[in-house]
């Protein structure tokens, strides 16, 4: 009887060691798992932060400086590749031969088609187009037109351009559109679809003969896309934007259009040709070039008024005469009210978060449109009611209209005005439906 208790109690002993080592293998297991388990939410937690952390500091790389600062470099290999073109003009005379245009063309194709950016190149009768589609708003148009000597440094443009495409793997943040018209008038915007007419954010036009010029560069356009050129030439190094005269601007196109038109003075004095064609067309082509980077690469449209401001005070105080005193003030008046309801929008504008594309896309485009209402064009007589050019020199032919178009003007910016205060009611937040 003994040996039974005994070996029973032997057996229960050894069931209860062997119970008790099953639930510590099961609890050690347990732990391991669990701490497996803590360890790898808190691992996926750290890398989803810094893919988190890395996409933030990404975006705010990409907006620095209105989206400009991370291609800056790029910015700067394009003004440096420009300063060794060759800008081959005796071949642009040679382009718009009459019996070698269909040839032109055909080779002028061949040019861009063998261009590794362009997407899609375009025949017509007298111009080729070639288009470049945009990495983010491909639906938005920058377009550069070039005629005579303008047609080698469009040609240059696009060659620099794609090869800084090729090293960089860069793309247009718009798509660009280069139009070479191989006669003497721009005939690009015949060319044009209904559909990319009211997509263009602005036409670049490069026209007349280098051969014929002074030092200076007459820049011309409407309100906004001229600003926005000054501002983007003024980033050129070695100051060649002193070669740009604000005084002189050129007569604007007759397209409702955003619009900047860039050429070189004609000038019969015989120091206009102390500089090469070849420097010319340096100076030039970097001012174009950096002009269509601006529009082309900026997350936002800005628009700083002062040119504005500055260039319409000038011809108003150039007339002197007492006759138009009391049409002088109220424009002053309106002018005064419209740089305040700019100045507004622009507040509100800068309140706008910028990684919200569509609100940024909704924001440029009112202020494209408020370039168009700034233009005043009239479909009928198919010219600006504000060019300032065709006023000058309506006031030194004669002073019988002027009162007119002082009135003219003086409705155009009221009406500007309006476009602005409807604007500014506008509630982005609550904006769901909008054409992209």
């Amino acid at each position: 009887m003994q040996r039974v208790l005994s070996f029973q109690m032997t057996r229960n002993i050894d069931e209860s060691s062997e119970f008790v080592t099953k639930r510590l293998c099961c609890s050690f297991l347990f732990s391991i798992g669990f701490l497996c388990l803590l360890c790898g939410f808190l691992l996926g937690r750290f890398a989803a932060e810094r893919s988190i952390e890395t996409r933030v500091q990404k975006t705010r790389n990409e907006l620095a400086g209105n989206g400009l600062r991370t291609t800056e470099h790029l910015q700067q290999i394009a003004l440096l590749e420009l300063t060794k073109a060759s800008f081959d003009y005796e071949r642009a005379i040679n382009w718009q031969a009459p019996d070698l245009i269909e040839a032109n063309i055909r080779r002028i194709n061949g040019f861009f088609s063998n261009l590794s950016f362009v997407h899609e190149v375009t025949n017509y009768r007298f111009c080729v187009r070639a288009t470049v589609r945009g990495s983010r708003e491909s639906d938005r148009y920058i377009i550069l037109s070039a005629n005579e000597d303008g047609i080698a440094i469009a040609l240059e443009l696009a060659h620099v351009l794609d090869r800084i495409y090729s090293t960089h793997d860069w793309r247009p943040r718009r798509s660009l559109i280069f139009c070479v018209s191989l006669i003497s008038l721009d005939v690009c915007p015949q060319t044009l679809p209904t559909f990319i007419r009211r997509k263009v954010m602005a036409y670049v036009a490069v026209h007349g003969r280098l051969t014929r010029a002074n030092e200076h560069v007459a820049l011309s356009g409407s309100d906004v896309i001229r600003s926005i050129a000054v501002e983007a030439i003024k980033t050129i190094p070695d100051r060649n934007w002193t070669y740009l005269e604000h005084e002189v601007v050129g007569p604007r196109l007759s397209l409702n259009i955003p619009q900047a038109i860039f050429l070189f003075n004609d000038s019969n004095s015989a120091n206009s040709h102390n500089q090469s064609l070849r420097s010319r067309g340096i100076i030039l082509a970097q001012m174009i070039s950096q002009t269509m980077w601006r529009l082309s690469e900026s997350i936002v449209i800005e628009w700083d008024p002062k040119y504005f401001n500055k260039t319409i005070n000038e011809v108003l105080e150039s007339i002197d005469n007492n006759k138009f005193q009391d049409a002088k003030e109220k424009l002053k008046r309106i002018l005064k009210i419209l740089l305040a309801a700019v100045k507004d929008l622009h507040i509100k504008i800068d309140q706008i978060e910028n990684t919200q594309s569509l609100h940024v896309r909704i924001w440029n485009d009112l202020l494209l449109d408020l370039d168009k209402a700034l233009l005043c064009f009239d479909e009928n007589l198919h010219r600006s009611k504000t060019d300032l050019t065709t006023f000058r020199k309506q006031l030194l032919e004669s002073n019988s209209d002027t009162l007119n178009h002082l009135d003219e003007m003086a409705k155009c910016y009221e009406d500007v005005i309006q476009v602005l205060q409807e604007r500014k009611n506008i509630n982005i937040d609550n904006i769901h439906c909008y054409a992209i």
